[in-house]
C-alpha cells in the first residue's frame, strides 16, 4: 500500500508544478499570440486582399503578389536590402574579430576603455546615427569633404548622399560602424574562454600570431562568429531609420530599402493589401538568409 501512496502524492506533486508551470507560462503565450502569431496571421490574410485600411477586405487572390514581381522599385529595395546585409555583415564581421583579437594584447585598463568606446556605436540609435553621418557625408559643411581640402586634395570632395556612385557605400560605412562593436564584443567573450596553455604551446613550437589566431583562436570561437554572423546580416535585413534620415532612400530611389518601400506603400498610399503581401516575400527573404546562415556555419565543431 505504501508504493501506492507514494505515487499519488507524486503524482499530485506534478500536477501541482505543472499547474504553476502553466501558469507562468500562460502571460508569455498570451503575448505571443497578441503580438506575434495574430498579427503575422493577419498579415497573411490582407496580402491576399485589395484592402486600403477603410471597409472590408475584398479577397483579390494572388493578384498582390504577382504585382510585386512587376515592380521596379521593389526590386531595387530588395537587391539593395540584401546589398546593405550582405556587406555591412561581412565588413563588421571582419573588422569586429581583429579589433577583438587585438584587444588581447592590451592591457586591462585600456583594454576595457578601448572596448566600450568601440562598443558604444551599437547602443546608438539608428536615426541618430543617421544623422550623424549626414554631418560626415554632407557636401558642404561635412568632416570629410573639409579634411581633403585642408590637406589639398580638394578635388576628391563629392557629394557624398547625392551621387549615385558614392551614396550606397556611405550607408555601407554607417551601417558597418554601427554594428561591428557587437562583433567585437561577442568575439572577444570567445578569445577569453581560449586556454591561454593552447596559445603558449603554439608559440614554443613557432606559430606566428597570424597562424594562432587562423588555426587555433578563429575554430575555437566558431558559435560566436556564428552568432555575430547572424545578428549582423539581420540588422542589416531590417534596417530602415538610418536609411531614412541619412538620404530619404534617394537620390532618385536608388537607395530605398525594403522595410521603407513597405511602409511607402501601407501609410502614404494606403495599400495595405500589397504591403502585407511585401510584408510575406520579407520574411521569405530572411528565412533564406537564415537558412544559407546556418548551412554555412554547420560542420565540424572544436573542443578544447
Amino acid at each position: 500500500m505504501k508504493p501506492k501512496k507514494v505515487s499519488r502524492k507524486m503524482n499530485a506533486v506534478n500536477r501541482k508544478y505543472m499547474l504553476i508551470g502553466l501558469v507562468l507560462l500562460a502571460p508569455s503565450v498570451i503575448i505571443y499570440f497578441l503580438f506575434m502569431a495574430y498579427p503575422l496571421g493577419r498579415t497573411l490574410y490582407l496580402s491576399f486582399t485589395g484592402w486600403g485600411g477603410f471597409g472590408p477586405a475584398k479577397v483579390t487572390g494572388f493578384s498582390n503578389y504577382s504585382k510585386i514581381l512587376k515592380d521596379k522599385t521593389f526590386i531595387m529595395a530588395l537587391k539593395n536590402t540584401i546589398l546593405f546585409a550582405v556587406g555591412s555583415a561581412v565588413f563588421s564581421v571582419l573588422i569586429g574579430i581583429l579589433l577583438a583579437w587585438l584587444n588581447l594584447f592590451l592591457r586591462r585598463f585600456s583594454g576595457q576603455v578601448s572596448r566600450t568606446l568601440l562598443f558604444m556605436p551599437s547602443v546608438i540609435a539608428p536615426t541618430i546615427t543617421g544623422l550623424l553621418f549626414l554631418f560626415i557625408f554632407t557636401e558642404d559643411v561635412g568632416l570629410i569633404n573639409g579634411f581633403l581640402r585642408s590637406i589639398g586634395l580638394g578635388r576628391f570632395a563629392t557629394a557624398w548622399l547625392t551621387n549615385p556612385s558614392t551614396v550606397k557605400n556611405a550607408i555601407l560605412v554607417q551601417q558597418t560602424w554601427r554594428q561591428f562593436g557587437l562583433v567585437m564584443v561577442l568575439c572577444y567573450a570567445g578569445l577569453q574562454g581560449v586556454p591561454t596553455e593552447l596559445i603558449e604551446c603554439a608559440r614554443i613550437d613557432g606559430a606566428t600570431d597570424g597562424k594562432i589566431l587562423w588555426k587555433i583562436l578563429l575554430p575555437l570561437i566558431k558559435p560566436q562568429i556564428e552568432l555575430a554572423t547572424m545578428f549582423t546580416t539581420l540588422g542589416g535585413l531590417k534596417i530602415y531609420d538610418s536609411v531614412v534620415s541619412l538620404t530619404g532612400g534617394g537620390p532618385a530611389r536608388q537607395t530605398v530599402v525594403l522595410p521603407m518601400w513597405i511602409i511607402e506603400n501601407a501609410f502614404t498610399y494606403s495599400k495595405f493589401g500589397y504591403a502585407s503581401a511585401m510584408c510575406i516575400y520579407f520574411i521569405v527573404v530572411v528565412l533564406i538568409f537564415t537558412l544559407i546562415l546556418r548551412r554555412i556555419f554547420k560542420g565540424e565543431t572544436y573542443e578544447y
